[in-house]
């Protein structure tokens, strides 16, 4: 594999069993064992495998996102040891969306990509029409820098549309999986095409990978990548990302770590895009990573 053909990860999740153990309150899936970037990293590069931008996203089932910034110390003492194995991957990572935590300070981290919005499973009308246009919210959008972006976790569309309508329109924004996690919505339901409607408008808004939280059947999932490519356009959507380590279950409440290791995730991406680009005659390397360049300015 050329180098710049190496596979991105758009979303993936670095923790300790430290970290575990600042859990508090249910979690919304069993608690999952730690999952290091180094053991990640060799894992992959052991199967000659070595990618070159992974993107450490906010888990929602712990307080803060330290160990985002712990896993920057991670990979550069990695990349120190052993500049050949690990020097040239990029680290990027997403931190929790919350105005008290997401200071000036932590949003100065040159690594720091942007703020993570967590609202699972919850309904349209759980979500006030003003939720985050208070002014601690505003202060918090305000010291985004302009590379930074709003990563937005739904999993209704309608959810999803209404927080992007409170969004500032100058802010980038990523729509998590897809928009929708779940098939039954369908990719043309009034609340999808409205959320596709306003991303496209605003033209400042990304829609990312895998996929499978929508359905781990590849082919449910090919309708809407293909109405996001096109509605929106197919630079505005990213489908190569693992979101190791696969927590939470299915739609037939089976754990997704049964079903996937980020290699198998890696191949469910490839065939997601390949189908796609069959449709809609984008090259499937554009569908899975061309968008980093955009949402990771210095990848």
């Amino acid at each position: 594999m050329h180098a710049d053909e190496r596979r991105i990860d758009g979303h993936v999740h670095f923790y300790t069993e430290a970290d575990l153990t600042r859990v508090a309150g249910p979690v919304p899936y069993a608690l999952p064992a730690p999952h290091s970037i180094t053991a990640y990293l060799d894992g992959l590069i052991d199967k000659g495998h070595t990618p070159k931008l992974l993107n450490n996203v906010h888990l929602s089932i712990l307080p803060d996102s330290e160990n985002v910034f712990a896993s920057f110390a991670e990979l550069a003492a990695l990349q120190a040891r052993d500049p050949e194995r690990y020097g040239a991957i990029r680290l990027w990572g997403t931190i929790k969306a919350d105005p008290d935590y997401a200071d000036s300070e932590r949003l100065s981290h040159p690594q720091v990509a942007g703020i993570r919005i967590v609202l699972l499973d919850a309904a349209p009308e759980a979500v006030s029409d003003d939720a985050y246009c208070g002014t601690e919210w505003q202060a918090l959008f305000a010291r985004l820098r302009p590379d930074q972006h709003i990563h937005v976790y739904a999993q209704q569309a309608a959810t999803n549309l209404k927080v992007l309508r409170q969004m500032p329109g100058h802010l980038r924004v990523i729509i998590d999986h897809l928009g929708s996690g779940y098939t039954e919505e369908g990719c043309n339901s009034p609340a999808f095409c409205d959320l596709l409607a306003e991303a496209r408008r605003r033209g400042n808004v990304w829609f990312k990978g895998p996929g499978y939280r929508t359905s781990i059947d590849v082919d449910d999932v090919v309708p809407f990548a293909v109405r996001i490519v096109r509605d929106v356009g197919a630079s505005r959507l990213m489908l190569e990302a693992t979101d190791a380590p696969h927590v939470g279950r299915d739609h037939q409440q089976r754990a997704y770590a049964h079903h996937f290791t980020p290699l198998q995730t890696f191949d469910f991406c490839t065939q997601l895009a390949e189908k796609v680009a069959e449709i809609t005659e984008v090259a499937a390397q554009t569908l899975l990573r061309d968008a980093a360049s955009e949402i990771f300015p210095s990848s």
